[in-house]
């Protein structure tokens, strides 16, 4: 392997033209810059330099190689200079979630999180439920937040609230003030999420339970999209009531008043369980106080 002093010699060589001038910047022998130079060139895969008596001109092979080692050593200054500062590591958390959680209450999240462990980056994903769940089972990711769903050994699940879904349609589709059978609900389209989603699923079982068939549309994984669509009269959705308020006073959406109530989808936190690390349970605490779902109990 080679050593940070043969890589000196010829980033230094690369850029000053000549083993002179490199042996002066690294105040060494220019025989001490040859023989390191010779020991990388062995190293390499290709010729560095071209043959040039007057001036090294480095090979587009000898480009590349420089240019690695500009990085390397623009790293280990950064490593150094932090060592001087007396400053931690900042370390990358990889944070899982599904559009729900991150349209709602987790930019309350990073910022507790931001004042509580400045030290640590907060990376989302948000993406379906479960593929969270698989990235969290693989150590693909540090913690996620998502529906409830029973984890395989090793992962640690706490839960953090609940969140009530509701009917949707186009103001003036249904009678307000009626409650209205499944049955009716049915005759409209659905519009859902991809057949791998939670509430799709949820609401799969409620008609199949109910022996409905209705025509399902789908409608993408973009919640705000859906909700679009069902605004615009295309059919009826099941969205969370929390999230559409707003449209709701607007009148652009009606939330229907149905025989069957529509699910509750409770929610909670994911994480690896590591015995010697804290970490994990103190996130989840900073998830439960930023929440705005429903508590139980």
């Amino acid at each position: 392997m080679l050593t940070i002093k043969q890589l000196q010699a010829f980033y230094w060589v690369a850029r000053l033209g000549t083993l002179n001038r490199a042996a002066e910047k690294l105040h060494i022998t220019q025989s001490a810059v040859t023989k390191r130079l010779q020991e990388v060139e062995a190293a390499a895969a290709g010729p560095l330099f071209e043959e040039d008596r007057r001036r090294r001109q480095l090979t587009r092979l000898g480009r590349e190689f420089e240019a690695e080692c500009e990085r390397l050593f623009d790293r280990l200054q950064a490593l150094e200079n932090l060592k001087r500062s007396g400053a931690p590591p900042a370390r990358v958390f990889k944070v899982g979630l599904t559009e729900v959680v991150a349209l709602t209450w987790f930019p309350d999240f990073l910022k507790r999180m931001k004042a509580l462990y400045p030290s640590i980056i907060v990376q989302p994903e948000i993406d379906l439920s479960l593929t969270l769940h698989e990235k969290v089972e693989r150590g693909a990711l540090d913690f996620a937040i998502l529906p409830d769903h029973r984890p395989s050994e090793g992962v640690v699940k706490l839960g953090v609230g609940d969140v009530k879904f509701g009917w949707f349609s186009a103001p003036g589709m249904f009678a307000p003030d009626a409650v209205h059978p499944l049955q009716a609900l049915a005759e409209k389209p659905v519009i859902e999420q991809s057949a791998h989603s939670v509430i799709t699923l949820v609401c799969g079982r409620i008609w199949e339970s109910a022996g409905l068939r209705p025509d399902r549309i789908y409608g993408g994984n973009n919640i705000q999209a859906l909700a679009g669509l069902v605004a615009a009269g295309v059919g009826i959705g099941c969205l969370p009531v929390q999230l559409f308020r707003s449209e709701l006073r607007a009148g652009s959406l009606a939330l229907v008043k149905t025989s069957v109530p529509a699910p509750t989808v409770a929610y909670a936190c994911y994480f690896p369980h590591y015995p010697d690390s804290p970490l994990g349970r103190e996130v989840a605490e900073v998830a439960r106080q930023s929440s705005t779902f429903v508590r139980r109990g």
